[in-house]
Parts: structure tokens; sequence; C-alpha cells
């Protein structure tokens, strides 16, 4: 899980060497670039970066902790002999499971992930020759590589883990030719040579922003000099193009910056951008790309981390944490997961004009490795959670956010929830809908904090997709918001995935002039504490007599009994129920009504 990684109290300051580690694309041009990639878990003694966030050093004397250590040189697919193809097409004899038959000396290893352990591939690429390695997944996502301490402690070169997609570029493009990567310690490894790290620079809120509440971003970054030359004239540029055009441009800059400086620009710095800021209901609908540029006013000798662009769109359908497609579909391409029991995907949404759009359902991308798992029957829970805890921010001396404890989750109200249960496989990483259902939907409330999550109990074959083009990181860390929670095996993870924040989770919404959901007659209602055991406390907008109907998701009627609100509460014995999630219907006299929903222990 994430952790804090930006400042707003500092213009100018160091930074530490270990996170500075790239993968990167050296030539030829089509494959330039940094890469998103994954090292070992804390799992035994073997090179690469543990959980704990340290390099270690092995044979030839390098240590990627150390400014300016790094391995160049060019990519060379494994070969055992093994003969056949695995299920993802690729042969099997480029897993590397065997004594490899050709000679990597100098070389970086390519091997494919399957049916053999990461230290075994690492090992045989080792004994070859390789001076690193680079596993690919079998899957467009990312994971911490297992080991163990006893083969992982003969394993003396770096070994990386990269998506399936940034694999097949790689050995695509070695058909054409050599392919050089840089794996190592950018910091004083070039002389001249300024940058920024994905997940350190400000993005939209959502990929799919909605034109009835969206106003704007303010652009910020953090910028490293990692050279070893001082800098005089370094500039940064942030640029939002819209469907008409340029729409915003600003320069901050020049800027003086010695080796081994950050600048931090964002708001509430000295240097800073200034808000884009147009007023609701003044954005163009269509499609943006926020774009940064960093120019050091001569030659970059490591020009792949100098611009970072991201996109957007401004439509009338959907609130979406991901980008979302032309059809206002969301998009994933990455399916993360990390538990045993239960796991929930969420994402948080809180806006001062929210009341001008009601929710139908939501849309979400459900996923599993179908080479070893079915998705067929998988059952899928959405739930929508008025998040009640009284805290202003991730920096509130009331609240703990760690995952140990759950203070900051103790008034997560359950109010409408569906389920999905995928037809067969072909389901998997497609766009499936759950509707909230008539009579469910709902007008959101200005200013209320809400968390939508994607829920499963099969939590070790079933997973959810995410965006990773959009990283939230700074958004987090500057703000002080939680942008996509996490609840896996009873512990909540406010900060989310790593380098993954942006849940595959689109909200349906409309107009509530559509169902009459602006009317008064619609009373607010909610119970607590929900999850309920043996007594719920049901707090209505209203006093007096009243009818509650509660029924079970199959519409059978669990509970009819008169009641009477004082001061708009009163408290009802659920202990006769079976655990599961059932509807509540309070109706008042005068014929005002309110639903929502209580889950049973």
């Amino acid at each position: 899980m994430k952790k804090l990684v930006l400042s707003v109290a500092l213009a100018l300051g160091g930074f530490s060497s270990q996170a500075q580690v790239v993968v990167a694309g050296v030539s030829p041009a089509a494959i330039q670039g940094n890469y998103e990639f994954t090292t070992q878990a804390n799992c035994g003694q073997w090179p690469g970066e543990t959980d704990d966030a340290t390099w270690g050093a092995w044979n030839g004397g390098l240590n990627f902790n150390t400014p300016g250590d790094f391995i160049q040189d060019t990519l060379m697919l494994v070969e055992d002999g093994t003969p056949g193809t695995n299920l993802q097409g690729n042969p099997i004899s480029q897993e590397g499971c065997n004594p490899l038959t050709n000679d990597l000396t100098g070389k970086i290893a390519i091997i494919y992930r399957n049916t053999c352990s990461f230290v075994s591939k690492i090992k045989n690429a080792q004994d070859a020759g390789a001076v690193a390695a680079i596993i690919v997944n079998r899957e467009d996502e990312l994971l911490g590589m297992l080991g163990d301490a006893t083969d992982g402690i003969n394993v003396n070169i770096p070994a990386v883990f990269v998506s399936n997609v940034t694999g097949a570029a790689l050995i695509s493009e070695m058909a054409n030719g050599p392919v050089v990567m840089f794996i190592g310690n950018k910091l004083g490894a070039f002389a001249n040579d300024a940058g920024a790290v994905k997940g350190e620079f400000l993005v939209n809120q959502f990929g799919g922003s909605h034109s009835s509440v969206y106003d704007g971003m303010t652009p910020g970054i953090q910028v490293y000099n990692y050279g070893t030359s001082d800098q005089t004239g370094l500039t940064v540029n942030a640029s939002i193009d819209g469907p008409s055009g340029n729409v915003y441009t600003e320069d901050i800059g020049p800027l003086n910056m010695s080796a081994g400086d950050t600048a931090f620009i964002f708001p509430g710095n000295t240097d800073s951008f200034t808000p884009w800021a147009l007023g609701v209901g003044n954005y163009e609908n269509g499609n943006y790309t926020l774009t940064y540029t960093i120019d050091l006013g001569g030659p970059d000798d490591f020009a792949f981390d100098n611009v970072y662009s991201q996109d957007f769109t401004i439509q009338d359908d959907v609130i979406s944490s991901s980008r979302v497609d032309a059809s206002n579909m969301p998009i994933a391409n990455s399916y993360p997961s990390n538990s045993t029991t239960q796991y929930e995907a969420c994402m948080v949404f809180q806006d001062p004009n929210a009341s001008s759009l009601a929710v139908r359902g939501i849309y979400f991308i459900p996923h599993t490795d179908t080479s070893v798992n079915n998705m067929a029957g998988a059952e899928i829970f959405v739930n929508a959670y008025q998040w009640d805890d009284g805290w202003v921010d991730l920096d509130d001396p009331n609240y703990d956010f760690t995952p140990a404890t759950t203070d900051a989750y103790n008034n997560l109200n359950l109010f409408a929830f569906a389920t999905h249960i995928p037809a067969s496989n072909d389901d998997v990483d497609d766009v499936a809908y759950a509707d909230f259902g008539m009579g469910n939907y709902f007008q959101l409330i200005n200013n209320q904090r809400y968390l939508f999550c994607l829920q499963t109990f099969e939590s070790t074959t079933i997973s959810f997709g995410y965006d990773n083009s959009f990283d939230h990181g700074a958004n987090y860390s500057i703000f002080s918001q939680p942008i996509s929670p996490l609840h896996i095996d009873g512990s909540w993870y406010t900060a989310g995935w790593n380098s993954a924040t942006a849940p595959s989770l689109a909200l349906r919404t409309f107009d509530p002039a559509e169902l009459g959901l602006e009317s008064t007659e619609m009373l607010e209602g909610k119970a607590f504490p929900n999850p309920a055991n043996n007594m719920v406390t049901i707090s209505v907008g209203a006093s007096g007599a009243a009818a509650l109907t509660a029924t079970d998701v199959a519409g059978k009627v669990a509970i009819s009994t008169n009641i009477t609100l004082e001061n708009g509460t009163t408290s009802v014995d659920i202990s006769s129920l079976e655990s599961g999630v059932y509807i509540f219907n309070v109706t008042m006299e005068n014929g005002e009504s309110t639903q929502f929903n209580v889950v049973k222990n």
C-alpha cells in the first residue's frame, strides 16, 4: 500500500536515491521511455527491491541503493529447448524452467512467467551469463515475485517483473533488431538529466468527469535534477488541450536546481500553477489531455521522463474513476489483488454540486485468470455507502487511517446495493453493469462523502479492473483526501494500491427530475450501526408514527410493524433475521417515505 511521498512544505530539497530506480527503454526509439514494473515481495535473500523499499547488493559490486549504479544492456529471450506452447501461446522453452541452451553472457534475459518459480527462472538465466532478468507476466497486471531463502541466496543478478503488454512490446521490437534497456539508479548516472515520476504529479480527479459537477483542476508536479550538473534554466510547463484546442498553458521557471535537488511545484508552495477554474457548466464536453513538460534549456542526457500526459473526458453520462472509452464505459488495464477471504475495491465521491445528479447503478470490469479459474457463477456485490465519519481530511488527529484500526470507517452506512453474477467466462475483462433497481435509485447529496465499492468473497480468484495509466498518488498526498480505499481481509487501506488508484468503476447518472427524486416527499433515512448484529437504530428526517417494512433481496417480507420515531430515531430488533441484506421502507402517516438498506451480520 502507498505512503505519502510528496511535500507542500518545501520548495527545493534532496531526495532518496532508492526511489530513483527505473526500468527504461534506451533504443530503438520505438521502445524509449520508463516502464511500470514490480520486483520481489519480502520473501527471501535474493537481489531486488523488497517491500521494505531497499535494494540489496549482488556479485559485481552493484547496489541500486547507490546513486549511479545501473545496468544497461541488450535484451535476449531465454531458451531451454522444452517443446510446446503454454496456454498463452508462448513457447514453453522461453519460460526458462530448465538449464538454458543459449548463451546470455552480458545480456538482460527476457523470461515468460508460468510453470516454475521465479527464483528458478532467474538462477537459470544467471547461470547462462545474464546480467539481469525481466519476467513477463501472463496478464496485463503487476505483482510481487515470490522466492525462497534457500535458493534465493544463490541468485546474484537483479530481476524485475512487467506486464504482458509491456513484455509483448519489447519482444515484438526485438524481432526488428537489438533492444537496449536501462535498469538501475538514475541519480548521478548522467551529467544533465532532469525528470519526473509517474504518481508524483497532479491529475484530474476523475477519468470520466460529469459536466453537471465539474469545476476544473490545478496542475502540480515534483521535478528532480538527477544529474551531476547544476541547472540554471530549467522550466516546467503544464498544458491542457480540449476538444477545441488548447485551454490552459503555464510555465514555471527558469528554476535554479543544484545536482540532487527536487522542486515541489504544488498548490501552496512558492512555485505553483494557477488553477484551471472556469465555473461549473463552462467546460466543453469532450476529450482532454493534461501534459507536463520539463525543459533543461539544453540537451538532456536521459530525456525519457521529461514529458507526461494524462487523458480525461467531460461528458453527461457517468462519473468514472478510470478513463472512459467512446461509449463512456470504464477502461481497465490492470487487475491487482492480494487477499484471501474478502476484497472490496472502492471509489470516493464528494462534491458541492452533487445534488444535480442521481444514480441508477454502477459499471465495472470483473477479472480472473481463466487459464486456472472460472468467472461464471461468481458473486460480486456492488455497495453504495454514505461515509458519515466526522473527519475532515487524512491529517485529522481524531482519526487513525492505518490498517490496524477501523477508526476512520466507523460510520459507513450502506444505503444501496446490487449483485452481479457473471454468466460465463466470456464475461472476464468485459464491462459489467449492476443496477440498484427501481425504487432504489438515489439522488446524491451536496458535500456528502460517498464510498462506492465492488466486493467479492471469492477474493483468491476474482479481482476488479483498474486503469493504471491514472495515478492519484500526488492528489492523495497534496490534498489529504482518500481516493480509492481498499478493504482486504478485514483491514482498510485508505491509500489504495501502489500505482493503481483508479478503479474501473463508473456511476451511471441521470437527472433527478426524471424520477421526481427532487421531491420533498422523499425523506432522508439511514441505519446504524450498519452492518448490525441484534439491534439497529434507524434515523429518519421526521418524527411520529410510521410503518416499517423490511424485505430480503428476493422480495420476501421479513419485518412488518408499526414504529414510533422520537426525535427522528427508533431502535429495531433484528436478531431473528438471517444474515444478509434487507431493504427497510419507512412510511410516515402523511405519506412521506424513505428507503435504505441494512446488513444483518
